[in-house]
């Protein structure tokens, strides 16, 4: 066990994450204090301890501002911060190479999940799932109002074809769709060669369903406004599990209220856990907290690997801060 360093773990985390944790480190169990008493505790656990370069652990949920980073680097012993989720959007990364703090995340763990949420928004659709369940709940044994599709033949359109995008692509082309990318990536345009990449534009007015799977950044915040929402057919679907921040929310509900989209399904919201209540209002949207690459098995191994990642990051030399994904 490494003595010098400490791991402060300010949210959950999986049992055999931490197992692997305590068996390297000393572990510091501050989870679920807010931001202002959990610096507090850092700091005076820092004061009184030999620690010399260790780390916090969080979860998305947990927003690292600029004066939080300053005070985490001036007054205590963090030098990294590793954040169990697939995005860095919660963390002001800036700031953290300013303040000289390594940051690291756990991309591609949870992408099975995510892609297999974002095909169960797509049938729960195309299939009236949650309303026929709602109609037999209330007693109601009508098929008659129902319009289903099939998804045979029809065209999806996937914004962000990464980890989760790609696998969205091998599920739609398994129920026989027509699979449209669009990604700025060459390396992975490339990569997903039997997929057709076009451009935004083309993706938004094409496609039957489109679904956004791109980070949260600079360029990305709101790329989704109220121009581009409008290229969207009337009769198309817009998923997004990607965050709450690349769409326009209050262009995507007054779109919805005029039945200028079919449908829609939001998993993401700008500022979580508080969402727009106008979506509530809506009969053509289905409401999601965040749900999408959270299971049982995606937990365990994003838990495993946040471990292995802190593990690996002490193990090697830490002579320039560096932003691993």
């Amino acid at each position: 066990m490494n003595k010098n360093v400490s791991i402060y773990l300010a949210d959950d985390m999986h049992p055999k994450g931490v197992s692997l944790l305590q068996q390297n480190f000393n572990v510091i169990d501050l989870k679920g204090l807010p931001n202002n008493i959990l610096l507090n505790k850092i700091k005076s656990i820092a004061k009184n301890n030999a620690f010399k370069n260790s780390a916090l652990l969080i979860r998305s949920v947990r927003t690292l501002d600029k004066s939080f980073l300053k005070s985490l680097s001036l007054n205590t012993d963090v030098k990294l911060i590793c954040t169990i989720s697939a995005g860095f959007d919660n963390i002001d990364l800036d700031h953290c190479k300013k303040y000289k703090l390594d940051v690291m995340n756990v991309a591609g763990a949870n992408s099975t999940s995510a892609a297999e949420f974002t095909f169960a928004l797509i049938l729960a659709i195309t299939k009236n799932i949650i309303r026929a369940d709602k109609d037999m709940k209330n007693n109601i044994f009508d098929y008659s109002k129902f319009s289903n599709a099939e998804l045979y033949g029809k065209t999806i359109g996937i914004i962000g074809v990464g980890k989760i995008g790609s696998k969205v692509a091998k599920l739609a082309k398994a129920f026989g769709m027509a699979v449209l990318g669009n990604d700025i990536n060459p390396e992975v345009r490339k990569r997903y060669s039997s997929i057709r990449f076009v451009s935004l534009d083309k993706i938004l007015s094409s496609s039957d369903i489109v679904t956004i799977h791109t980070p949260l950044n600079k360029t990305t915040y709101k790329f989704i406004n109220e121009k581009k929402l409008k290229l969207l057919n009337a009769k198309s679907i817009l998923i997004n599990c990607s965050r709450g921040g690349t769409v326009d929310e209050k262009a995507l509900i007054k779109l919805l209220s005029k039945n200028k989209l079919h449908y829609a399904a939001v998993d993401v919201f700008e500022d979580e856990p508080s969402f727009n209540k106008k979506f509530v209002k809506l009969k053509n949207v289905i409401l999601t907290p965040h749900l999408a690459g959270k299971t049982v098995e995606s937990k365990e191994r994003m838990g495993i690997a946040a471990a292995e990642n802190v593990i690996k990051y002490y193990k090697k030399s830490k002579s320039k801060h560096k932003l691993i994904n």
